[in-house]
């Protein structure tokens, strides 16, 4: 097979450790992505996370980067259950640099909030509800949830407010339900991380509740968690792994897009970065205050959604330190406590059917408790 029938382009940024990310668009749909560089498998990062993109392949080459020409290899498989490797060797160059501002400046919605509504949650917390427009005039539908670590704090909900970390996904709402039933003082809640929606429903990354660890202990994923102290947390295992015996809660999400006060992973070469969806996202700003955002898309007339430079600027407007996006699509939901009921205030909006309003069964949901 001749690479030139099914690798569309490759294009490389390098990043601030010096790693070249690779981002490679085949013309068709192919499974089991692997990227064998100087003899070595290099990490895969995602390609079949929403929405559903089996063309884009991600990976992290090593430093130092090749200063000559070298030969890459990319592995695959046609078919989810043909088991021969598709070998498609190429010729690596010397990486030419994407212009990151340039970059920048097209994924950036340049968000203005027209319009806001307040809701107080309980003492330290509120939900802020903005009617934006961006660049282009058109209108986007904002959610925050913000509050004082020190007067609210997070709960992972799941399934019957349970400890399965495989076949079992229930709507926000009803993790909601078996949380207060189990005397959780719940005020808001969004969705949280990533899932195998199309198997299992295995979390894809790290899970922890009430201190257990629910799943994957080995994940190097961002979470964003409370340690036994209180305190609000967004990190890494690779970057702490003494972290997991401190957690009495998290969940994780998939990029870094804000890091010590700056954009960090935005996605820039992947759809799943530039293109605008419904979005789902989490920050802890330094002096303890924890930002839970969603934004409504799929919508032309109601809201268009927005990308990762979107969701981080955003970020950093309410201060920031770090953030993680969340599972999106049409996973993106929020709940806050209006009087004695939980009450849907997103739009929720279905790939397929973005205008149905169907609240999707997920794995884990975060869930805002009154101190």
């Amino acid at each position: 097979m001749k690479s030139k029938k099914l690798i569309k382009e490759i294009r490389y940024l390098p990043l601030e450790d010096g790693r070249l990310k690779a981002v490679i668009r085949t013309r068709r749909s192919v499974y089991a992505t692997r990227l064998r560089f100087r003899g070595a498998d290099c990490p895969d990062a995602f390609n079949d996370r929403e929405p559903y993109d089996k063309k884009t392949h991600v990976f992290y080459l090593p430093a130092p980067l090749p200063a000559t020409e070298e030969t890459l290899t990319f592995l695959c498989k046609q078919k989810k259950k043909n088991k021969r490797d598709k070998c498609v060797p190429f010729v690596f160059g010397v990486p030419v640099p994407e212009e990151k501002a340039a970059l920048l400046e097209e994924c950036d919605s340049r968000f203005v909030s027209k319009s806001r509504e307040n809701h107080v949650l309980c003492p330290g917390a509120e939900h802020i509800h903005h009617l934006c427009e961006d660049k282009n005039g058109m209108p986007v539908h904002v959610h925050e949830i913000i509050f004082d670590s020190r007067k609210a704090s997070l709960y992972v909900g799941t399934p019957e407010d349970g400890y399965k970390n495989k076949r079992v996904r229930a709507k926000v709402p009803a993790m909601l339900e078996a949380a207060v039933k189990n005397g959780v003082h719940a005020v808001a809640a969004v969705n949280a991380d990533f899932f195998d929606i199309w198997g299992d429903f295995h979390p894809s990354g790290l899970c922890v509740k009430n201190g257990r660890v629910v799943a994957n202990p080995d994940s190097d994923r961002p979470f964003i968690g409370v340690t036994k102290d209180g305190a609000p947390v967004i990190a890494s295992l690779k970057e702490d792994p003494s972290l997991l015996s401190k957690l009495e809660h998290a969940a994780a999400g998939l990029q870094m897009i804000v890091k010590d006060g700056q954009l960090f992973d935005w996605a820039p070469l992947e759809p799943f970065g530039f293109v605008r969806h419904p979005r789902t996202a989490a920050g802890v700003t330094k002096d303890g205050k924890v930002i839970l955002l969603e934004v409504d898309g799929r919508i032309p007339a109601y809201s268009n959604g927005a990308t990762l430079v979107d969701l981080g600027r955003w970020m950093l407007s309410r201060g920031a330190d770090r953030a993680i996006n969340l599972d999106g699509g049409g996973s993106s939901i929020v709940y806050i406590k209006e009087g004695n009921e939980y009450t849907l205030q997103s739009n929720p909006a279905d790939l397929f059917r973005p205008n149905a309003m169907l609240i999707r069964k997920e794995f884990n949901c975060l869930i805002v408790t009154e101190q």
